[in-house]
């Protein structure tokens, strides 16, 4: 008995029926022969050979196969799906059909569960609720802005809007229905115009699905004047003594000491020490001849979060020290992986054979009451890490100075995006900078040649008597080697309990101090100009919690100066001296002639009396 297929258990009219809507569609698809387009490769799917459709109806094939125009016929542009980027996909695609905001929405309560009060009660509060909107929302016609008159609603809007909040409130408050409506009436009535206008920018965002604009963070109110601020960084410069154990270079390099670094250098041939995993692997400055590579290792697996000890509790066992990238345990396999292995140098000898360090040099065209605050954001390149971006604002108004791409000494090995925010497509296709429009464009950063470009721009902004401002400044100064004489560290502004080398993180001081959220970026990486515009607050924070308590004590900022207080009286012109604690000696003075010594003759001369006083009786 002959095994039938699943095709032959369908009645012959459909697979009838079928056969002849594929011919039908088959000819209708047929171009005519002079607009046939030439069989081109233009996507990741090939065209299929004739010889493939051989089990195909004749006369499907025979009908869709185009004729080949000869070779000098101009081709015709490529389709949008090979010309379209493929990542992101289109939105148009991504989007769903729309609700239409016109449906007509009655001015009554919505049917609800559990009531929270009785319906009539709501009709009322929902009636006096629409009605504070309307004039509020009547006065948006009056705006002169374009962007504030568009957000005016309709009245069937304007219905919605009211029946959506009075449900909101009933759904989300039963008990305590009546009260959070009556006080939302109140605060209708006292409501500013520009109050309203910032309800219905949110709204607006919220209902588009774009994330919420952040607001401009808040300065901190010192007191004091901007020339006052700068005069008073003198109180919080930091002392150079001490800071050489701790990763500051405050004196040059001898020449000795970097001879006895570069033949220890030659000696080690490239070898060194991931950054990130601890594993031993060799750097080729320029690629090696037989394969190509930077480097030898292959892959780097490795954790980019830190440390998190568990807390101690009494009696019961130890917890494991875990990480805050992905909640492992240390020791565990990374959780991220990269091509490459990188390092890190940190000895101010080794650094000064890269780039020699330089002193901050005199600069009489630097204003004299004038501080800069600064950031860099380092990758890691064939000579370790270096600066990628360089950042400068003035302070304390936190003008922007400078703000560009570095591109690197070294061949460049991960652009460290999760913490420097820089992308290698942003790094590529940086335009160069212009010197006759330095003016910096956040959303537009231009690109310098290299290091001593970028310390270049920056030496024109300070002298040595300038105040530079910064968070961790050994890491940043060291990177663009400069040695500077006047520095202002919140390190050492805020220290940990336990001193350096122990520090608090930014984020951490923004947090406690400012109540500000930064660094929220997470794998889109950190902004330079954010961390620097964070560091001069949290200075005029310090600067505001000083001057407080030296206020108080009789303080005052004058003649470019901070001078103590004053007594309340003059001193005297000369004091009188404090009499001595040791009784004086007083001896006698012998004038004429001394005395006549007494001679004792027998035991009876006691009772005589001297010759010159028998004379005077």
């Amino acid at each position: 008995m002959p095994v039938t297929t699943a095709y032959d258990c369908e009645p012959n009219a459909k697979r009838l029926k079928l056969e002849e809507d594929v011919k039908e569609h088959a000819v209708q698809a047929v171009p005519a022969p002079a607009q046939a387009k030439p069989n081109v490769f233009v996507d990741l799917i090939k065209p299929k050979d004739k010889a493939t459709t051989a089990g195909k109806d004749t006369a499907t094939v025979r009908t869709a196969s185009p004729k080949i125009p000869p070779r000098n016929h101009t081709p015709p542009t490529l389709p949008s799906s090979a010309t379209r980027p493929i990542s992101p996909p289109p939105v148009a695609a991504a989007t769903k059909a729309a609700v239409n905001p016109d449906v007509p929405v009655p001015l009554m309560p919505r049917k609800l569960n559990k009531e929270p009060a009785a319906f009539t009660k709501r009709v009322t509060l929902l009636k006096a609720l629409h009605g504070y909107m309307k004039p509020q929302n009547d006065k948006l016609l009056k705006a002169v802005k374009p962007e504030i008159k568009a957000l005016h609603l309709t009245p069937n809007q304007l219905n919605k809007l009211a029946v959506d909040e009075e449900e909101k409130i009933a759904t989300s408050n039963p008990s305590v229905y009546e009260n959070i409506l009556k006080q939302r009436l109140v605060k209708l009535k006292a409501m500013t115009p520009e109050l309203w206008v910032k309800e219905r920018r949110e709204a607006t965002t919220k209902q588009s699905g774009e994330p919420a604009k952040k607001p401009p963070p808040k300065r901190v109110d010192t007191g004091l004047t901007p020339k006052e601020e700068v005069t008073f960084l003198s109180m919080l410069k930091c002392p150079q003594d001490g800071l050489d154990a701790h990763g500051y270079v405050t004196k040059l390099p001898a020449s000795a000491d970097l001879a006895e670094t570069h033949l220890a250098l030659e000696a080690a041939a490239g070898w060194e020490q991931c950054d990130r995993c601890n594993t031993r692997f060799q750097v080729f400055p320029e690629r090696r001849e037989e394969d190509g590579m930077f480097t030898t290792g292959g892959e780097c697996k490795y954790h980019w979060g830190k440390r998190v000890f568990p807390k101690k509790a009494r009696g019961a066992p130890p917890e494991p020290t875990r990480l805050t990238c992905c909640n492992a345990e240390v020791g565990s396999p990374g959780c991220v992986t990269h091509e490459t292995h990188v390092y890190n140098v940190k000895n101010s000898k080794r650094l000064s054979l890269i780039m020699p360090f330089i002193e901050t040099p005199e600069n009489s065209k630097v204003t004299e009451h004038s501080a800069v605050c600064f950031d860099c954001e380092m990758g890691y390149t064939t000579n370790g890490l270096e600066m990628l971006r360089l950042t400068v604002i003035s302070w304390p108004q936190h003008k922007p100075l400078v703000d560009v791409l570095v591109r690197p000494l070294g061949h460049l090995l991960d652009v460290n995006t999760r913490f420097s925010g820089i992308t290698m497509d942003q790094f590529v296709n940086a335009k160069p900078y212009d010197p006759a429009n330095p003016k910096p464009v956040r959303k537009d950063l231009r690109i310098v040649e290299s290091p001593y470009v970028a310390r270049d721009l920056f030496l024109s902004h300070v002298s040595p008597l300038t105040p530079v401002v910064g968070h961790a400044l050994e890491n940043d100064l060291n990177t663009i080697r400069l040695i500077h004489p006047n520095i202002i560290d919140t390190v050492l502004l805020f220290p940990t309990r336990q001193g350096l080398p122990f520090r608090h993180g930014l984020r951490k001081l923004a947090k406690d101090h400012l109540a500000e959220d930064i660094q929220q970026g997470g794998a889109a990486g950190h902004d330079s100009y954010e961390d620097a515009r964070t560091t001069g607050e949290l200075v005029r924070f310090k600067i505001k919690e000083k001057w407080q308590l030296m206020k108080l004590e009789g303080w005052e900022i004058r003649d470019d100066g901070v001078h103590p207080p004053m007594p309340a009286e003059a001193p005297p012109k000369q004091a009188p001296s404090a009499p001595s604690m040791i009784p004086e000696a007083r001896m006698a003075v012998l004038e004429g002639t001394p005395a006549v010594k007494r001679k004792m003759d027998d035991d009876d001369a006691g009772d005589e009396l001297p010759l010159n006083k028998q004379e005077e009786e």
